[in-house]
């Protein structure tokens, strides 16, 4: 009889299997007016569940923090997903756990940057963006350290704005690699050649991304409005040199951006420029604004140019190929989106 109690036991407490995600479980997003839950937002739901509104870089209690976590994760027990959660790629069905940690942490709060990308969002509110502060959260971040509540094993990723231009930034990867973090990203410019960047890649610890959109230097300041496209392949290249043997976490990014850059002669010479400079990985998406208006309505060379890209990062041996969140959904998606499309001709 005790050894059935036992079992029944054991097989309750193995049974904490439900549909969550990772930023649901032990994770965040910090933005530049909030903190959410994640900056994913291509889905059904929208994403971006906000957790703390109004931020602006004050302490945060996280011990009520985590409280409000353990909620979220008790509404996915009961199979309840939330509203802004429906229809997420990342959402899985798994064991979970129930200890109290973070993994997850992306940071988004700040807009200063070294570029003026025609596709950024912060166009559409240029004297807002260009007059707010930045904030610092290295004090904040440093607490949740104090407390032994950074784990590695998740992935923790520097968005903005530009990451190398934040006083606190080269500290604060420096903090999470002493910690254990083992995944951290980091969206670039490479205008400005950061020494923790280096550290995280000579490590193996840190993935950089760096969108270059482009293969010529007139349409780089065309994108970008900066006249920095030698210096960016320059410092691409010492990134490459010092990660770590076989890890290619140096990355180049194509963004499609149609009307600027979306001909395959532009991808030829963005293929050309990334393997001369040694990188050996690449990261391929569809520009944000003109997705989110054209997603049912997308022409068929703009498919065939996301396929031939895909198939020029083959044809040079990259390490690693990534489809970002857009990119992903067209292509994964593409027969509903071109049957939708036809349907509204």
């Amino acid at each position: 009889m005790l050894k059935e109690i036992k079992s029944l036991f054991i097989k309750e407490k193995k049974s904490n299997k439900y549909v969550s995600c990772e930023y649901v479980q032990h994770g965040f997003n910090v933005d530049y007016e909030d903190i959410k839950m994640c900056c994913f937002n291509c889905h059904e739901g929208g994403g971006r569940q906000i957790l703390i509104d109004n931020y602006h870089g004050e302490m945060i209690n996280w011990n009520k923090f985590f409280k409000e976590k353990r909620k979220m994760r008790e509404l996915n027990k009961k199979g309840i997903i939330l509203d802004r959660c429906k229809g997420c790629i990342f959402l899985k069905e798994r064991e979970w756990d129930e200890e109290d940690y973070i993994n997850y942490m992306v940071f988004n709060h700040w807009t200063q940057c070294n570029c003026k990308c025609k596709y950024c969002f912060t166009n559409e509110q240029s004297d807002y963006f260009n007059a707010r502060k930045n904030y610092n959260m290295y004090p904040v971040i440093k607490k949740l350290a104090d407390m032994g509540k950074i784990r590695g094993g998740g992935e923790i990723g520097f968005g903005g704005g530009e990451p190398a231009l934040l006083p606190e930034f080269e500290p604060m990867v420096n903090l999470l690699l002493d910690c254990g973090c083992d995944n951290i990203r980091v969206h670039s410019s490479a205008v400005k050649y950061s020494l923790a960047i280096e550290r995280g890649l000579r490590e193996g610890k840190l993935t950089l991304v760096v969108s270059v959109d482009s293969g010529r230097a007139e349409t780089y300041e065309n994108i970008k409005r900066v006249n920095h496209f030698n210096k960016v392949w320059e410092n691409m290249a010492k990134y490459a040199q010092s990660q770590s043997e076989n890890k290619y976490k140096a990355k180049t990014k194509y963004i499609i951006y149609p009307g600027f850059n979306d001909n395959k002669e532009e991808i030829d010479k963005f293929f050309e420029l990334t393997n001369q400079s040694g990188v050996k990985s690449v990261v391929l998406d569809i520009e944000g604004g003109w997705y989110e208006q054209n997603k049912y309505k997308v022409p068929d060379y703009i498919y065939e140019l996301l396929d031939y890209a895909y198939d020029k990062a083959l044809s040079y041996d990259m390490k690693n190929i990534e489809l970002y969140d857009r990119a992903s959904h067209m292509k994964s998606h593409k027969e509903e989106y071109i049957k939708l499309r036809d349907n509204v001709k």
